[in-house]
């Protein structure tokens, strides 16, 4: 999964920075060029996680945005987590072809998620569900 995710990111022209740092990893932009900056003590899980919530911030312009409140910046990163999960469970369907019958809860422990997160996984997944199957009702 990282590699494929290391493929996309580099097509959309950002460029991956490893480093020593507390927290996981931070997008900038630096001489015109986006950089997302990338603990290098994370595991890979952790790693295809950070880089496609950054990514996240760069598709949605988040760098040219100016935050005047927690509710912006709560809303920002909801945002790039939505994105991130949506991404992984597509590439998890690829290699695993979900069906009705996924237990969408070992997903979620794999992941090793944020619990404030597992509702994204969740509605991820039926999305997927529905959209292969037709047949998920809510």
């Amino acid at each position: 999964m990282l590699s494929k995710i290391k493929r996309l990111v580099k097509e959309l022209g950002i460029e991956i920075q490893y480093m020593e740092f507390n927290g996981n990893g931070y997008f900038g932009i630096e001489e015109n060029k986006p950089i997302i900056f990338i603990n290098e003590q994370l595991n890979d899980i952790d790693t295809s996680l950070t880089i496609l919530h950054e990514t996240a911030h760069f598709l949605n312009g988040d760098c040219d945005k100016y935050i005047t409140n927690h509710f912006q910046n709560d809303n920002l990163e909801f945002k790039a987590n939505k994105y991130m999960i949506q991404e992984v469970m597509k590439m998890l369907d690829e290699k695993y072809e979900f069906t009705p019958d996924t237990n969408y809860q070992q997903i979620i422990d794999s992941l090793n998620l944020p619990y404030h997160l597992d509702g994204l996984v969740f509605d991820a997944f039926f999305e997927l569900i529905d959209g292969k199957f037709g047949m998920v009702e809510h």
